[in-house]
């Protein structure tokens, strides 16, 4: 059975409250059809719900190269080099087919491949990867009452043991992968006006995330005395999450989707035969 904690998760405090984000984690998994956001939130093993921060956005940062060695345009990378020179039959430039295939002078070929190279000029940029968005987040948790202390130390564990490896059944030296994240926008339900399209708006559609940093401190640094609730907690808890998109993505036309994701649109779960 999944766990659930949810903070506050007392009123008033609920009602506050007019943004929630949820922290759905799942097992990894080597079929598409289960790396999606949509499997992740059904297979889960953990559902976290926290306030939307005050300070949320997120960053991306697409590769380019200048080589065109890409697996698109593998096949094209001599002749866009060549037509970008002159061409074959460019007699400022030393290589030519022809004069090449009867050539009996090594030296001379490879003097003009090392003129080439030297002055090959590609015009284009060309994609190496797509972006992978990370997403940083930041929480003060200040517990109200025993319920609420219990809570945080409940989902501080969760966010901590789910970040790392899940030991293999029956073979102690060995450890399934990294487990799956995916991150929604949800309005509390007093607020009925807003937009169904929440995580698009302030998560740009989230793909599937690993969790890469977890970061907890324990009372306030300016205060010289650590203070303690009844039942042994701390009386302030600071979290810090940084969350990266496991796969990078494409764009369909009418949204970004993962590569599993993509896959699992066009392929599905069909062995191959």
């Amino acid at each position: 059975m999944a766990l659930t904690v949810q903070y506050p998760s007392t009123t008033p405090y609920i009602n506050e409250q007019p943004f929630w984000l949820n922290f759905y984690v799942a097992p990894y998994s080597l079929k598409n059809v289960e790396r999606t956001r949509t499997s992740i939130i059904q297979r889960r093993f953990g559902h976290i719900i926290l306030p939307l921060p005050r300070d949320v956005g997120y960053s991306m940062t697409h590769e380019f190269g200048e080589t065109a060695r890409t697996p698109i345009v593998a096949s094209m990378a001599v002749n866009s080099s060549v037509a970008n020179n002159g061409g074959y039959r460019n007699k400022d430039q030393i290589i030519d087919r022809e004069d090449f295939a009867a050539s009996a002078f090594i030296g001379e070929y490879n003097s003009a491949t090392t003129t080439f190279r030297r002055f090959s000029n590609i015009t284009e940029l060309t994609m190496v990867t797509e972006a992978r968005k990370r997403y940083s987040f930041e929480y003060l948790l200040v517990p109200k009452n025993p319920v609420e202390s219990v809570a945080i130390n409940q989902l501080v564990g969760t966010f901590r043991r789910s970040s790392y490896p899940t030991v293999a059944g029956g073979l102690p030296e060995r450890t399934y992968p990294q487990n799956l994240w995916t991150l929604t926008v949800s309005k509390n339900t007093g607020f009925s006006t807003f937009s169904n399209d929440l995580t698009r708006d302030w998560l740009g559609e989230p793909l599937p995330c690993v969790l890469r940093t977890v970061t907890v401190k324990k009372n306030d640094k300016a205060d010289p005395v650590v203070r303690v609730l009844p039942d042994g907690y701390s009386n302030l808890t600071l979290l810090g999450l940084v969350f990266e998109e496991f796969e990078t993505g494409s764009y369909n036309g009418t949204e970004v989707k993962s590569k599993s994701e993509i896959s699992a649109d066009s392929f599905g779960n069909t062995p191959v035969t």
